[in-house]
């Protein structure tokens, strides 16, 4: 059995077993709990360390005057650095209207307002078309793995044969209509930001879109981390890199999202209207390493509630992600593997990944001397 075979039946069994009952952590949280589950627990070596966390800003880059030669080259010099140095930055003026912004986060707010059980008749877990869909918990891959403290929901924004509307919320009423707004502007400005992104590579503006550009997939992940009583314990969300191209978070504005940076982990202050955008995989992947794809976790919080609102894009399955070979000579390299977007994705979402494990099994062996 090959590994993309293998990683397949994983998923398989991850869907047996998310048909078992589970609390979700907004009903352990309802119930008042002094202390949380074992399963939720780190191991000591693993908690996040309060006392060593470093508040940063990320880079923030203003794309407005993009028209103007002179500010586009600049702009372009601002994002091919902060992606990287960091793999991380905020945008402003990105385009997106704020009152849509508001209503992108009142409405995912009023979802997890309604009740567990009117919240998973609306939204079941179930099998999609591409991966796991719906309300709950969707990534516990193994019984004996330590949970993270957090519900999400997940669905497909595009393309249209991966959208499975009959299974969005139908509360509130409006949320279809302003999601599929939101995902139109998110996909026009992925557009922009990978544009731009081509160029700080010395690639055609056009080069990452016309590779991606047979239907890339759009998903949505909302994660919601009710108060925890012992944050210091547990994680929010694992560390993690994003599998995909590129990913476009807006937060509410509660901290909890933090970035690891030449080993130090730092607590990012969100700039308020801005949008976070992070590489993925996958562009780490075609870009030969020149981009990062930064690992990232969430903590968990005593007395707030925290919500993201995610959109992570990437290429439909049969796609292949290598680096361009435009990047290549005798002086850099090809440092990875090429892969099918849909076997990297099943090989990630398989596994209880934790850093960058999946992306560093594909280095071949000449870029295991080189510090990517």
């Amino acid at each position: 059995m090959d590994s993309s075979s293998a990683a397949y039946d994983a998923l398989l069994k991850q869907f047996e077993r998310l048909q078992r009952p589970i609390d979700l952590v907004q009903t352990l949280h309802e119930r008042q709990l002094k202390e949380v589950p074992a399963r939720y627990i780190l191991p000591s070596d693993r908690r996040p360390s309060r006392s060593l966390q470093l508040h940063q800003s990320l880079p923030v880059i203003d794309l407005a005057g993009l028209e103007d030669i002179d500010q586009r080259s600049k702009t372009v010099r601002q994002l091919a650095q902060a992606s990287q140095e960091w793999g991380f930055f905020q945008i402003i003026n990105h385009g997106i209207p704020l009152s849509l912004l508001e209503s992108v986060k009142r409405i995912s707010q009023d979802f997890f307002d309604l009740s567990l059980e009117e919240k998973q008749k609306q939204c079941p877990v179930r099998p999609g078309i591409h991966r796991l869909e719906g309300y709950g918990r969707l990534f516990d891959i193994s019984d004996d793995m330590v949970l993270d403290w957090v519900d999400a929901l997940i669905h497909y924004i595009s393309p249209e044969w991966a959208k499975a509307v009959e299974h969005w919320p139908k509360t509130p009423s409006t949320y279809r209509e302003t999601y599929e707004k939101y995902g139109e502007e998110v996909m026009g400005l992925i557009e922009k930001l990978l544009g731009l992104l081509s160029e700080g590579l010395g690639l055609d503006p056009n080069y990452i879109q016309n590779l991606i550009n047979k239907e890339p997939l759009l998903r949505l992940r909302i994660n919601y981390y009710p108060p925890c009583p012992q944050p210091d314990m547990v994680n929010g969300l694992k560390s993690h890199s994003d599998v995909g191209m590129l990913t476009v978070l807006f937060d509410d504005g509660v901290d909890g999202l933090q970035v690891l940076k030449d080993e130090d982990w730092f607590t990012v202050s969100p700039v308020p209207g801005a949008l976070i955008i992070n590489i993925g995989d996958m562009l780490q992947i075609l870009s030969n390493g020149k981009y990062k794809s930064a690992e990232h976790r969430a903590v968990a919080n005593k007395n707030q509630h925290r919500m993201s609102i995610v959109m992570f894009l990437s290429p439909e399955d049969d796609v292949l992600i290598g680096a361009a070979p435009e990047l290549i000579d005798e002086a850099h390299p090809s440092l990875y593997k090429a892969i099918k977007a849909g076997v990297y994705g099943t090989v990630y979402m398989s596994e209880d990944n934790r850093g960058k494990g999946p992306l560093d099994a594909l280095l071949l062996e000449q870029a295991k001397q080189v510090n990517v």
